[in-house]
């Protein structure tokens, strides 16, 4: 049971470090990272929670193969930061705050 909860653990830490790292951040790694620090002082609509979907999924995808996104739920956007939640396709959810 350890086991299974530092599996999920790395995943979730993955997946942090994915997102929270702006893309073109790391000069050995360009590629690496997420769009998302884009949208910090965007309003908040339609277009907004497409491209925070897109961001995150496409980034994630890239990344981190060991789990898949189900859906990503805008939680709130104050003082720049921006949080949301990850549903996964193993069950779990993340909460992110950018």
């Amino acid at each position: 049971m350890a086991g299974i909860k530092m599996y999920l653990t790395s995943i979730e830490n993955s997946i942090k470090d994915i997102l929270l790292t702006p893309l073109g951040a790391r000069v050995m790694r360009p590629e690496y990272g997420s769009r998302i620090y884009e949208l910090v002082d965007k309003r908040v609509d339609d277009n907004f929670k497409a491209l925070l979907t897109a961001y995150v999924v496409q980034a994630v995808h890239k990344y981190e193969t060991r789990v898949k996104i189900k859906k990503v739920i805008f939680v709130s956007k104050t003082d720049d930061k921006l949080t949301f939640r990850l549903l996964l396709d193993n069950g779990g959810a993340l909460d992110v705050a950018a």
